[in-house]
């Protein structure tokens, strides 16, 4: 019976076998940098209104992300690892909500396991990260991240406590070569 237990066991996908966060990590962590399109819809529960925009990114490990809004306007944001987006004064909000970005992006999970507690479901090909805030002041702005994922993060989720809603759909991925021309 034992016997016939290992046999079966080997015979299984790896899918389907533990899969964890270092799994998870390392698979995006096989991407250096990737580029590709977004979709992205705000719902400001005050205004009951959704905002819509679409555009492209590019993203490069530990380093930066472009985001391109293409409409309903151009706009072009830079979130370094070293520095705060380039919004403005530097605000103190808007560099931790930087860190936050890229931390999602690359799956730094120590790095967010110290702000969030985490929940991984589903497999190698299909799997979610689910986020929610350890500490008082980011209760107090988020109620839940959720990712989701395959080869790449394909969609983000943020809930937040004053009813606003955040969704963003990433398409058409594919890696790049690092010297590539930035967008």
């Amino acid at each position: 019976m034992t016997r016939l237990l290992t046999l079966l066991l080997c015979l299984l996908p790896t899918t389907v076998l533990a899969f964890g966060l270092g799994d998870l990590q390392r698979r995006l962590e096989a991407t250096p940098s990737l580029e590709g399109r977004f979709v992205q819809t705000r719902h400001l529960a005050d205004l009951d209104s959704q905002l819509e925009s679409t555009g492209h990114f590019r993203y490069e490990r530990d380093a930066r992300v472009v985001w391109t809004l293409e409409t309903p306007v151009e706009e072009r944001l830079e979130f370094s690892a070293d520095a705060p987006p380039e919004l403005g004064a530097g605000d103190r909000r808007q560099a931790e909500a930087a860190t936050l970005f890229l931390d999602l992006l690359q799956g730094h999970w120590q790095a967010l396991e110290e702000r969030f507690t985490l929940s991984l479901s589903g497999d190698a090909d299909a799997w979610r990260v689910t986020l929610r805030p350890r500490q008082a002041a980011l209760r107090q702005r988020i109620d839940e991240i959720r990712l989701r994922g395959g080869r790449y993060l394909e969609r983000l989720a943020l809930d937040a406590t004053n009813g606003d809603r955040l969704r963003v759909r990433l398409s058409d991925q594919r890696p790049v070569e690092t010297g590539d021309a930035a967008p």
